[in-house]
């Protein structure tokens, strides 16, 4: 049996896993070094006459000649693990590297630190075998953990069943989806309209308000993000993502200082625009800093007052991330205030593509068919991951972790800047948080140094390392993180 399912990890049965290739030597070779240590110099090199091409899928020949090998010299423990980790793997993690470098696009810093392979909870374990605490939970996507059975069970039905159909037209899951909603969502804000990321969400949340208000104008905040598509980025404040596509001198989109009510009035009155558009929690580019907590009310009522539209982006602060009480399943909810239009994303897919723009009857009405339009846009695999992940979320009591474990990480964190007086200051809400070193370059030596720790965490706005954990994260998981974090802290000066 253990000879059975090595070969099998090595020499694929695509009956029976048709998303994965042969492993290559290259493969076999790392995995023995891992596990077999000192006695898998001698038991490679006796397969390696065999092999010409290091990184070429195995041969059932070459297959056999290396189970062979492995078999002859491995206890039946050492024989488990060699199958459990080629099964996370065929690939090597040189060559899964490689290719990353060879064909990336290069939008964005390659992370080629740790390749993950597998996922529970909040860890992850890489090609090597090694596990991590994750905090960056895919930039609150995986909130529901790395890995979720059923989440995978509904997605494999749903894909035997029918796997795809274009957003206007009606289907089940969509339906069920649709009929168990309700009572998570602000209310009044009844109407969907489905994305497949956060940044679509946006580009089409701006052009229903712009059909409603017949105005092409949009405040925006300093220190807001709202992601990567065109439009999303023409409201982004920093600089560096917008000019480099010609997008620095927009006359529609006005930035005004964040909490600054009377400056977005000011616009309003000058007819310059007609929505504002804002995160209730600044994450990426500001560094976690949530409004000050008069500013959402205030601005509805400056909107309400000159028949303004307010978009609240809750693509990450969504899904109870920002919870302070039980069953606050949105920033708009901590801060009581009811947006006009609410992006909403990446957690309700319990880590599955699945974004959507939600608003009232009335602005609605604006869009008429041709406007706009998806194919992928609410589709029925979509639709099974998000109906199990909100179900998840209440039958869990999701929120209650996250106000519970919010405040262990927040007291752990004044312990610590009270410990180590590099950290100058801890902001966030719920499990949104932050902390300021004297530096980026404090906050990269802090970052690798907990990763040698086990915690994984790549999210930092300059001088602030910020934290966006999985809102299933464990009481035992937040004593792991605060052990990092000192043992991290202890070496910076």
């Amino acid at each position: 049996m253990d000879r059975n399912r090595l070969y099998n990890n090595i020499i694929n049965d695509r009956r029976e896993h048709p998303e994965r290739l042969n492993a290559n030597f290259e493969r076999i070779r790392e995995v023995a070094e891992i596990v077999l240590e000192d006695k898998a110099a001698g038991i490679i090199g006796k397969c390696e006459k065999d092999i010409a091409d290091s990184r070429t899928p195995l041969t059932e020949k070459q297959g056999n000649i290396v189970v062979d090998a492995l078999v002859d010299k491995s206890s039946p423990g050492e024989l488990k693990l060699l199958a459990d980790m080629l099964h996370d793997s065929e690939i090597s993690t040189g060559e899964a590297i490689s290719l990353h470098e060879q064909f990336k696009i290069p939008v964005s810093h390659l992370e080629a630190d740790i390749v993950p392979v597998r996922g529970k909870g909040a860890w992850i374990t890489d090609t090597r075998g090694k596990t991590y605490l994750d905090m960056d939970s895919n930039y609150s996507a995986t909130n529901l953990g790395m890995s979720n059975p059923e989440i995978a069970l509904g997605i494999f039905n749903q894909a035997n069943q029918l796997i795809s159909m274009k957003e206007d037209r009606v289907h089940i899951p969509r339906a069920r989806f649709l009929k168990t909603i309700q009572p998570m969502m602000p209310s009044g804000l009844t109407q969907f309209y489905w994305q497949n990321s956060g940044g679509e969400a946006v580009d089409k949340a701006l052009k229903i308000a712009k059909a409603y208000t017949g105005n092409k104008g949009v405040v925006a905040m300093e220190g807001g993000f709202h992601g990567r598509t065109h439009g999303a980025v023409a409201v982004t404040h920093e600089l560096k993502y917008r000019k480099p596509f010609f997008l620095e001198n927009e006359d529609w989109v006005h930035f005004v200082k964040f909490n600054d009510v009377d400056a977005i009035e000011n616009l309003f009155l000058e007819g310059k625009a007609k929505t504002v558009i804002l995160e209730l929690v600044q994450g990426e580019e500001a560094g976690m800093r949530p409004a000050d907590r008069d500013f959402p009310k205030r601005l509805r009522d400056v909107c309400d007052k000159h028949g303004c539209v307010m978009i609240v982006d809750e693509i990450q602060t969504g899904f109870g991330r920002t919870a302070e009480k039980k069953d606050q399943w949105f920033a708009s909810m901590v801060y009581d205030v009811v947006p006009d239009i609410m992006t909403i994303g990446k957690s309700f897919g319990g880590g599955y593509p699945i974004t959507a723009v939600v608003t009232n009857k009335d602005i609605s009405s604006a869009m008429q068919p041709g406007y706009d339009g998806s194919t992928f846009g609410g589709n029925p695999m979509a639709m099974v991951a998000a109906l199990i992940a909100t179900r998840q979320m209440r039958e869990s009591d999701l929120t209650t972790n996250v106000i519970e474990r919010s405040k262990q990480i927040m007291s752990g964190l004044n312990h610590l800047k009270d410990k180590h007086s590099i950290v100058s200051e801890i902001r966030g809400l719920g499990l949104m948080i932050a902390f300021k070193l004297p530096s980026a370059e404090a906050v990269a030596t802090l970052q690798k140094e907990m990763a040698g720790n086990g915690v994984k965490t790549s999210l930092s706005t300059r001088e602030w390392v910020r934290f966006l954990p999985l809102l299933v994260i464990t009481k035992a998981d937040v004593e792991h993180l605060l052990k990092a974090i000192d043992a991290a802290l202890s070496t910076i000066h």
